[in-house]
C-alpha cells in the first residue's frame, strides 16, 4: 500500500480521488484527493483544466485504472510531456490558464444545528510548464494556485493550492526509469475529511516528496517508490494531526495477454505524529491485483490483500487496537456507447483515524455520462460509504451518502461553462455528528 499523501482520510462521498493502482494494494489507506466541486473546479493543470464531471474524482478513477499497465506509475502519466503548452520562454515549454468558480452552500460547518449559509467565491490560476533535457530526460513542473472568499463568513477565507501541484524530473539509466517527485498542496474543507462534523474549516499543507524506479522487461516490471511525507494542519483544535511518515512500495506486474495484467503489490510504512495524541503506527500490507480489457468497451479491474498495523500506546486518543484484515476493492468502466459510460468501483479499506488510530471504510460508488453534443456532457453519481472508528476513547460509527448531477458546455476551444448539484447527507451513532449539506456551484474556465 502506497502510504504518500495525507495521513488522514480526506473523503467526500462523490468527490474522492481513488488512486487505486496496483502500486497501492490496499485501495487507498493514506492518500485520497476528494474535491468538492469549487476544489476541483479549481485544480487548473493542462490535465484537468476542461470542466468534464466534477464527480470525476471519485468514480471515473475505474477507467483510468485500465490506462495503468506494465511499467506505468500513476505520477508517470500524471505528467504528459506531449500535452499542448501555448509559449515558450528560452528552452521552457508553458501553459497557463485561469478559472472562476462561484457556489451556494447550505451548510459550511457540516453542523446538525446551527447550520450556516454561504455563499463562495474562488478564483484560481494555474501554470504548467516543461523543460525537455533530452528525449528520455524531463523536468515538468505544475502549481494551481486560488483563493476563496466567504461572502458572509469571512473569517473562513484562505488560499488554496491545487492537489495537482507538482515538480517532477523524469530520467532512464538504461532500461530503468527513474522519477523525483515532489507534491503538495493546501486545502480547507472540512467535507474532505470522511470523519468530520461540526467544522467549517479544515487547512491542511501536505508534502510528499519520493523517488520511483521502475524496469519495464516486456511482460515482467518491476518498480520502487519512496515517499517522505509531512502533513501540518493550521489549526489549534486539529494540530494533533501533524505529522510524517516514510512509505515504500514495491511492485511485481507481469502481462498474461494483450489486455490482462496482474502481480503483487507491497507497501512498508512508518508513521510518526508531532504530539502525543494519536499513536504512532508501522503497517505492511500485500496482495495480489489484476486489471483487464475484457472487450473494446468493458474494462475490470481487482485487488485484495492483507495488512497489518501495529500501533504504539500511550496516545490521549485512549485507543490500543490493531489492523490484522484485509483489504479489497473491484471496479467495472462500460462503455455503453458512443454517448454513455457508466462505472461503479467498491471496497473495504482502513484510513488514518481523525481521533482514533484508524477507521475501517467501506463503500460503493457509481457514476454515468452522457456526452449530449461535441459541446454539452452530462453526468450524474451516487455513493454511499460506511465509517467505523477504532476503540478509541471518542469513536463514531456513521454512514455517508452522496448523490449529484453535473452540466459541462464547452463554449470554445478555449473557455468551458459547469454547473452542478451535489447532495451529501451523513447519518452517525452520535446524532450531534450527523449533518446534511446542498451545494450548487457554478465554474468558468479559460485556457491561453
Amino acid at each position: 500500500m502506497n502510504q504518500r499523501k495525507v495521513l488522514y482520510q480526506m473523503s467526500h462521498p462523490c468527490g474522492k480521488l481513488r488512486v487505486i493502482t496496483p502500486a497501492s494494494p490496499k485501495g487507498v489507506l493514506r492518500h485520497s484527493f476528494p474535491l468538492r466541486a469549487a476544489e476541483y473546479f479549481a485544480v487548473i493543470s493542462t490535465r484537468s483544466i476542461i470542466f468534464t464531471t466534477f464527480f470525476r474524482v471519485k468514480c471515473a478513477f475505474v477507467g483510468v485504472l485500465m490506462v495503468v499497465s506494465l511499467g506505468t506509475t500513476e505520477r508517470s502519466q500524471a505528467s504528459d510531456v506531449s500535452q499542448p503548452y501555448n509559449f515558450l520562454l528560452g528552452p521552457v515549454s508553458l501553459n497557463t490558464n485561469s478559472s472562476l468558480i462561484t457556489s451556494f452552500n447550505d451548510n459550511i460547518n457540516l453542523s446538525k444545528t446551527g447550520r450556516q449559509v454561504d455563499f463562495i467565491i474562488n478564483p484560481s490560476a494555474g501554470i504548467d510548464a516543461l523543460w525537455k533535457v533530452s528525449e528520455e530526460n524531463n523536468l515538468t513542473f505544475s502549481v494551481g494556485v486560488g483563493y476563496e472568499w466567504y461572502v458572509l463568513h469571512p473569517q473562513n477565507d484562505g488560499l488554496t493550492i491545487s492537489p495537482n501541484s507538482q515538480a517532477l524530473f523524469k530520467m532512464s539509466v538504461g532500461d530503468i526509469k527513474i522519477s523525483l517527485h515532489d507534491d503538495f498542496s493546501y486545502q480547507q474543507d472540512p467535507l474532505l475529511v470522511a470523519q468530520l462534523s461540526n467544522s467549517s474549516k479544515f487547512p491542511v499543507f501536505s508534502n510528499d516528496a519520493g523517488i520511483g524506479l521502475s524496469w519495464d522487461l516486456n511482460d515482467v516490471a518491476l518498480s520502487l517508490g519512496y515517499d517522505h511525507t509531512n502533513q501540518w494542519v493550521f489549526d489549534n483544535a486539529f494540530n494533533y494531526l501533524d505529522s510524517q511518515e516514510d512509505a515504500l512500495s514495491p511492485q511485481l506486474t507481469v502481462k498474461i495477454g494483450p489486455a490482462i495484467s496482474a502481480g503483487i503489490s507491497m507497501s512498508l510504512s512508518d508513521t510518526r505524529f508531532d504530539k502525543n495524541v494519536q499513536n504512532d503506527s508501522t503497517s505492511i500490507s500485500a496482495g495480489p491485483f489484476v486489471t483487464a480489457q475484457l472487450s473494446k468497451n468493458l474494462s475490470v479491474n481487482a485487488q485484495v490483500g492483507y495488512v497489518m498495523e501495529n500501533y504504539a500506546s500511550g496516545g490521549s486518543n485512549g485507543d490500543n487496537e490493531n489492523v490484522n484484515s484485509y483489504y479489497g476493492s473491484v471496479g467495472v468502466s462500460h462503455q455503453i456507447n458512443e454517448y454513455f459510460t457508466q462505472s461503479i468501483v467498491a471496497g473495504r479499506d482502513y484510513i488514518p483515524g481523525l481521533t482514533s488510530n484508524f477507521t475501517q471504510q467501506t463503500y460503493v460508488n457509481y457514476t454515468i455520462g452522457w456526452q449530449a453534443t461535441s459541446y454539452i456532457s452530462l453526468s450524474s453519481n451516487l455513493s454511499a460509504e460506511n465509517l467505523d472508528d477504532s476503540d478509541a476513547t471518542v469513536r463514531e460509527n456513521s454512514n455517508r451518502y452522496g448523490a449529484g448531477l453535473s452540466l459541462d458546455y464547452a463554449a470554445t476551444t478555449h473557455t468551458n461553462i459547469s454547473l452542478s448539484y451535489q447532495y451529501t447527507l451523513k447519518d452517525s451513532d452520535a446524532s450531534s455528528l450527523g449533518y446534511y449539506q446542498n451545494l450548487i456551484t457554478a465554474g468558468f474556465s479559460y485556457q491561453f
